[in-house]
């Protein structure tokens, strides 16, 4: 045990090891890399070269971005990393989650996790997830898409283009015509009081 971390801390860890909730670990090197100022300026458009080697994705050890993405009809794009069981939701289900929300280049906006330590780097769901009631229009479009194609158990990397996202207006930390990256995981179906 190194200085300042607990044994809550690393029983944590180990759990998360044990049910697959770590990212692969990465050098300071790679992420340093992964997460460089050297990206090309977004005009607000989701042009299809400007990610064909997003290397977030590659920190997820997924290739070239268009052989392992799906794409939805509504122009989302999305790896199932854990498929997960059972049913999706309903368009009127409450759903607990945890997220994690990324710029493109690789700054973390928002996250149900604690602690968010370094993006992608160890996601650790110490607190519970977080409930959603889907189809109120309280989401953003994309993201509610998303979990509404999920499964129960199931992780998922999404790309949301800024239409499907804070679009023109942006939001907070988020600028205007942004395209967002999420790692999602859906814990639960149905019940419960939302945020």
């Amino acid at each position: 045990m190194t200085e300042g971390t607990s044994r809550r801390e690393l029983l944590q860890l180990s759990l998360a090891v044990t049910t697959g909730a770590l990212a692969a670990p990465i050098s300071p090197a790679l992420a340093q890399d992964a997460f460089s100022s050297s990206w090309p300026q977004h005009d607000g458009k989701f042009k299809e070269e400007e990610f064909a080697d997003f290397k977030v994705f590659r920190i997820f050890g997924f290739g070239s971005f268009d052989r392992i993405l799906q794409v939805s009809a509504s122009g989302i794009k999305y790896k199932d990393v854990v498929v997960g069981e059972g049913s999706s939701p309903s368009p009127e289900d409450t759903v607990r989650a945890h997220y994690a929300g990324y710029l493109l280049d690789g700054s973390l906006f928002d996250s149900s996790y604690r602690p968010a330590l370094f993006p992608f780097s160890l996601i650790t769901p110490d607190g519970p997830p977080v409930a959603f009631r889907l189809g109120r229009g309280s989401l953003i479009p994309g993201f509610e898409e998303a979990l509404l194609g999920m499964k129960t158990g199931g992780k998922r990397v999404v790309l949301i283009p800024p239409k499907l996202a804070y679009g023109e207006r942006g939001s907070g930390p988020i600028p205007p015509n942004s395209p967002l990256v999420f790692y999602l995981e859906l814990r639960t179906i149905g019940g419960g009081m939302t945020l």
